[in-house]
């Protein structure tokens, strides 16, 4: 494919943040057509921050680690999409990281299944005899020593270093912008986990003493949606107003505490408490979302927990888009764009004749798995054309500070 900029640059928006959001493979391809738009526009070269989710964190990392043009960019997330994650993630299970996530699979349970028949022989017997011991008391609380060294989150990760990043760290990512920021979700604190080349943490528990963290890793716990991946169980030592700690964490899908990237573009965010967070003054958010979600009737538990699950997410993902409009209009942020793969094409002001349809792109389901081309093309041309459009149509010159 051949990319020709557009003749009329848009400058002077003052620091742009970019955010992609999670959406499995859907995201990545949708998400290539929004950065070749912004690469057309000549605005991609000048974003400050890319904040990514799940599968935003795939091709957000994916065109921070690369180095070639960004034709060649295009064409290795094509071929990515239509190999797909899932046949690399079983032909690293045939090896050793297949022994070792069976091991520790067998380990982890039976632990977990030991411990669960303490806690209700103790829980039976206090009903039958008050229990004052407090020993006795305290294994009701008791949870497992065991990290879960190697799960199906640990498959994804490998073969995420295998097809894309090659090994490359935090620190080793060019200090020149943009940065990248992928965004993961700590389980315990409830808190937002965020990788940086410049740090990396929690506000909850401070920043990692030691950020060498392999991109691959950050990218995997930004991506395990976590009613299929398990969390990563690891121990770190933060470092936090000058104290250090160890602490037992649990790192899942950035998209259970902010599924479109925004939280650390918030005006008002501290850098003293807050990790990661850039005062931003244009902010493109690039969502390939929920679209016209209908589930099949819930007759039982799993399935309406399932549906319950999507309606929170949806919810919130809503009001993270209402408080985008509303801090535009309270004039905290100059500019906002928002190219949504589930747009309502009639509220769009003169679409381009071939628009591609939200009915006939936004139905494609949120995994890793290979994409057919006509998916990728569908997908991405319709991110192509919403950014071009709204770009066109909402994108203002701001004065910047001296």
């Amino acid at each position: 494919m051949a990319f020709q900029k557009n003749s009329t640059r848009l400058k002077d928006l003052g620091v742009i943040g970019l955010a992609l959001s999670g959406g499995g493979s859907r995201a990545i391809a949708f998400h290539l057509g929004c950065l070749r738009a912004l690469h057309q526009l000549g605005l991609l070269q000048q974003v400050a921050v890319i904040s990514t989710i799940s599968g935003g964190s795939v091709i957000g990392a994916a065109y921070k680690a690369h180095h070639g043009s960004f034709e060649e960019f295009d064409r290795d997330i094509q071929h990515l999409l239509r190999s797909g994650l899932i046949k690399a993630m079983a032909k690293e299970f045939l090896g050793l990281l297949g022994l070792k996530i069976l091991s520790a699979w067998l380990i982890t349970g039976a632990v977990a299944v030991a411990l669960t028949g303490i806690r209700i022989l103790v829980t039976v017997v206090s009903w039958l005899v008050p229990i004052r011991l407090g020993f006795l008391n305290k294994l009701r609380e008791i949870r497992s020593p065991v990290l879960r060294s190697a799960s199906r989150t640990s498959l994804l990760e490998s073969a995420l270093n295998v097809l894309i990043f090659r090994g490359v760290r935090l620190q080793e990512l060019s200090a020149s912008a943009p940065d990248l920021v992928v965004n993961a979700t700590e389980l315990r604190t409830g808190s937002a986990f965020r990788f940086a080349r410049r740090e990396s943490g929690s506000w909850r528990l401070g920043r990692l003493a030691n950020n060498n963290v392999p991109l691959a890793h950050a990218v995997a716990a930004s991506a395990a949606y976590p009613l299929f991946l398990p969390a990563f169980e690891e121990i770190h030592t933060f470092e936090k107003q000058g104290k250090h700690s160890k602490e037992r964490i649990n790192l899942t899908d950035g998209g259970v505490y902010d599924n479109l990237g925004l939280t650390n573009f918030w005006p008002g965010r501290s850098a003293d408490v807050s990790l990661n967070v850039t005062k931003v003054d244009t902010i493109i958010c690039c969502s390939a979302g929920y679209g016209l979600r209908q589930d099949p009737p819930s007759q039982f538990i799993l399935a309406r927990m399932a549906s319950a699950f999507n309606v929170t997410f949806d919810r919130a993902q809503n009001a993270s888009i209402a408080r985008l409009y509303e801090l535009k209009e309270a004039g905290k942020l100059a500019n906002i764009i928002l190219p949504y793969l589930g747009q309502r094409d009639q509220q769009l002001i003169d679409p381009p004749a071939d628009l591609v349809p939200r009915e006939k792109a936004h139905i494609y389901p949120t995994n890793f798995n290979a994409m057919p081309q006509e998916w990728i093309d569908r997908l991405s041309r319709r991110g192509e054309q919403l950014t071009l459009l709204l770009a066109a149509q909402n994108l203002q010159a701001v004065p910047l500070e001296a």
